[in-house]
């Protein structure tokens, strides 16, 4: 019988010991704030990374990949993180999967507001000649040239 109490309060001991630090990060481990602020440049990184355009449109992917492997890098050095303590960490966040969407969530809300200040883009997307019409009361009178995003301003169109 000794035993067996031995053994539930042993037991008893563990449980509050493990659920003591329940909601802390482990000193050795990135904390939540600074983890996010990482991932959203991060992600900005990856966008960046990836945008398509006539220069980078003519790299293979492998290239691309590896330019954004040294933007990781950069960021890792301006938020003073190694390689090794990002990857520990976030390995840790993998094991804590409550702990690593509180850390997108905050990621999730600060690239929103990120956004929310670009502005629209179906406005920024519109043919030129429609954005003009906010600077220029005339801008139907506008015309482009054809295959380009390029005006000319007041110049009336032939008949």
């Amino acid at each position: 019988m000794k035993i067996v109490l031995k053994l539930i309060v042993t037991g008893m001991c563990l449980y509050f010991i493990s659920c003591a630090d329940a909601g802390k990060v482990p000193a050795k481990i990135i904390a939540k704030q600074k983890m996010s602020a990482i991932l959203i440049d991060m992600s900005l990184a990856d966008a960046y990374g990836n945008d398509a355009t006539a220069e980078t449109m003519r790299l293979p992917d492998s290239l691309r990949q590896e330019k954004i492997k040294v933007y990781y890098k950069q960021i890792l050095n301006l938020h003073q993180v190694s390689v090794p303590e990002f990857t520990s960490s976030y390995a840790w966040y993998e094991e804590h999967p409550d702990r690593l969407r509180e850390v997108f969530e905050i990621v999730q809300a600060e690239i929103s507001k990120m956004k929310s200040k670009l502005g629209d883009p179906a406005d920024e997307n519109a043919p030129i000649k429609y954005r003009l019409k906010r600077l220029f009361p005339y801008a139907e009178k506008v015309i482009a040239l054809p295959g380009a995003d390029t005006i000319r301003p007041f110049v009336k169109r032939l008949p």
